[in-house]
């Protein structure tokens, strides 16, 4: 996979860093104006969540910010930077929340988006407010990833620890206060807390209301133009190179996603294909009704990020890989025949919710359906039909996604699925009834970051496009399979 990499000598500035906080490691890496890393500086710190069967999954707070300064360390100390660095960008994992008191410390470790405790209060939740009047003003369901269930989980569980509790901050704002001394909240992470308006970027009262906090008691949502001016703060103090950036307020890693990896307009998709999948789009048009199984979040005054994600995609092939019997390792497999040969009636239909399904129903406790199975069916057969099951699934999301923004101009996908099987693009070419363009650079998520801060520090200046390793064109005369597929499909997963 390219690194997108640019030698030091021929780094033009500015210069920024990106950080990219995800579940496994904080990140940080110098880019130049162009948008490709620098030389060799990039560093990685990794951790883990601590996870319990209680539906647990945190990580200290703390433990994060001393990451980050020791990846700033890393890339910014005993080097001399081929220019000036003016912006730093950063993105987390989305969802993230942390109860602070009134001197700023960390009551609770981060509880991130894969936490479920909260799943009661989901329900509560939803019997008191009206669940679809709710996504359609704040572009996100009700569900146990979003910030109001776990506000009212702490209230309810910890009493002691909701009394103490001055404020309610994501990991990144956190970051910032603890850097800074401003809790810094990009709008695109404010909107995936789930609790503000998509149009306005105000926090909704109704919800503010049904947990029982005020308004003061969360992040002012600020758009990336909104940047906190480095100098004079602990940060700079600590790394003189900063003297002269700004801050890019937080943003959540499924924008940044996008803008590493080239989707960066209204006419572009950005497909992620990693144990999860996704579809996302940048849209700075009003969205007069979003369709129901996508979500909205908005990024700042102009721009909306649309889409909505599943939960089994690259986790549907590693289950294929340990259940089939499969007599050969996948990558020795000749995916390009099996995936590229035309569609037969006779393959197994595969419903592949084995986590559950997230876009388009949102049914949690839904699971993986099989149909369509013979004595005579093969684990050849068996593996094509999940990973059409896999590209079905992109497509009732694509459908929503034309209601919502139209037919795309470009399809840009990225993912470490993708890489260990390329042919599995055709199944989704053909599926979506579009072209579509096989990026793929290392680390995209920082990226991403980076992209984002280079608006601030060089607004006139186009970023590099990343290299397209694929580009895979649909066969017109296979899509009438797909869409015959799909009606099957989505009767068989109401069974689910």
């Amino acid at each position: 996979m390219p690194r997108f990499n640019i030698p030091s000598e021929d780094a033009q500035g500015p210069l920024v860093v990106g950080i990219d906080i995800g579940s496994g490691g904080t990140r940080a890496a110098v880019y130049d104006v162009s948008g490709r890393e620098v030389g060799k500086l990039q560093h990685k710190e990794t951790h883990t969540f601590t996870s319990a069967d209680d539906g647990t999954s945190t990580i200290d707070a703390d433990q994060v910010v001393a990451e980050v300064r020791t990846a700033l360390e890393a890339v910014l100390h005993g080097t001399d930077l081929p220019g000036q660095v003016l912006a730093i960008g950063v993105d987390t994992f989305a969802s993230s929340l942390i109860a602070v008191d009134a001197a700023g410390r960390a009551l609770t470790p981060c509880i991130t988006y894969a936490d479920t405790r909260c799943q009661h209060q989901v329900d509560a939740l939803a019997e008191q407010l009206d669940v679809e009047q709710l996504h359609e003003r704040t572009g996100a369901r009700l569900h146990s990833s979003y910030t109001a269930p776990r506000i009212a989980w702490l209230r309810e569980e910890h009493p002691e620890v909701f009394a103490r509790t001055a404020r309610f901050m994501a990991l990144g704002e956190y970051i910032a206060a603890q850097l800074l001394g401003t809790p810094a909240l990009g709008t695109a992470s404010a909107a995936w807390s789930g609790m503000i308006d998509r149009r306005s970027g105000d926090y909704v009262p109704e919800l503010l209301d049904a947990v029982g906090i005020s308004e003061d008691m969360m992040g002012r949502s600020m758009d990336p133009s909104d940047a906190v001016p480095v100098s004079g703060t602990p940060l700079a103090a600590r790394f003189p190179q900063l003297e002269q950036a700004v801050w890019v307020p937080v943003v959540g890693d499924g924008l940044a996603a996008n803008l590493g990896i080239g989707a960066l307009g209204p006419g572009t998709w950005g497909i992620s294909t990693a144990t999860s999948g996704a579809i996302r789009q940048l849209l700075n048009t009003e969205i007069p009704t979003l369709p129901s199984g996508l979500w909205a979040y908005r990024v700042d005054q102009q721009r909306t990020l649309v889409g909505s994600a599943m939960s089994d995609c690259g986790r549907v092939l590693d289950w294929c890989r340990q259940q089939l019997g499969m007599p050969y390792e996948i990558e020795t497999l000749d995916t390009q025949t099996l995936f590229s040969a035309p569609p037969l009636a006779g393959t197994p239909l595969v419903v592949p919710f084995l986590s559950g399904e997230r876009g388009t129903k949102w049914r949690g406790g839904a699971r993986a359906v099989m149909a369509n199975i013979s004595a005579s069916t093969t684990w050849q057969d068996m593996l094509r039909g999940a990973m059409e099951g896999v590209a079905l699934s992109f497509l009732r999301i694509a459908d929503q996604m034309r209601e919502a923004g139209g037919e795309p101009e470009r399809i840009v996908l990225s993912g470490g699925m993708t890489g260990v099987v390329p042919a599995w693009l055709h199944l989704l070419s053909d599926a979506l009834g579009a072209p579509i363009d096989h990026v793929a650079i290392s680390r995209s998520t920082m990226r991403g970051a980076a992209v984002l801060a280079l608006e601030q520090a060089a607004p006139e200046q186009a970023v590099a496009e990343a290299p397209v390793l694929r580009h895979v064109e649909p066969v017109a005369a296979h899509q009438d399979y797909y869409r015959e597929r799909l009606e099957r499909f989505e009767a068989l997963a109401n069974l689910a």
